[in-house]
């Protein structure tokens, strides 16, 4: 493969264009499960205010049934799949676009773009240290900064692994998470309306 992981996110943060046509040409899955299970823990870590309280009012269950360890399974396993089922509706939406590319190499990109999520620890920090109205504003604009981020680079990821302008990975982008976001839920109401 000729790089290793800390190469392929360093290309990432300083050259996504080049990082992702080598991720759609090699898909180095050995090196993607890594990549995002490190901003998926930061998260996990960082974000989410008592995880396993969280984890118990969404599933029903009994309060102080799931453990710290549980939960982090639980959403180290929750975030991949979470990507598997994006990187399925953008490789939907971009076969009915005429896009030529694999499955594989949109997930292996999906994997690496998720990496800005693992800067949310130094913001966490920020908020905490201030811990005003300053810091919550300096957090809430680093979190939409780092949100679109991640938009660009799954947004890069598509062009690179689709072979397409732009223009085209961006309504790739969203037609795919219109699709992903949006029509679940509206399904779920008119089932229960039937």
């Amino acid at each position: 493969m000729g790089l290793g992981l800390l190469d392929i996110l360093y290309q990432v943060l300083t050259s996504p264009s080049a990082a992702f046509r080598l991720v759609s040409q090699k898909r180095p899955w050995a090196w993607a499960v890594p990549a995002v299970l490190l901003p998926s823990v930061v998260f996990d870590l960082v974000i989410l205010p008592h995880p396993p309280d969280l984890a118990e009012v969404l599933f029903r269950l009994e309060t102080g049934r799931l453990t710290n360890p549980a939960w982090w399974l639980l959403w180290i396993t929750i975030l991949p799949l979470a990507l598997v089922i994006e990187a399925g509706f953008m490789h939907g939406v971009a076969l009915l676009l005429r896009g030529r590319g694999s499955y594989r190499g949109m997930l292996c990109g999906l994997c690496f773009a998720f990496l800005p999520m693992a800067f949310f620890a130094p913001l966490a920090l920020l908020r905490a240290l201030l811990d005003s109205g300053t810091g919550y504003l300096l957090y809430y604009a680093g979190s939409a900064i780092l949100f679109a981020w991640t938009l660009l680079l799954d947004t890069t990821a598509i062009r690179e692994n689709y072979r397409v302008s732009t223009k085209r990975a961006i309504a790739i982008c969203f037609i795919a998470v219109f699709l992903l976001f949006f029509i679940p839920p509206l399904v779920v109401v008119a089932a229960m309306a039937l």
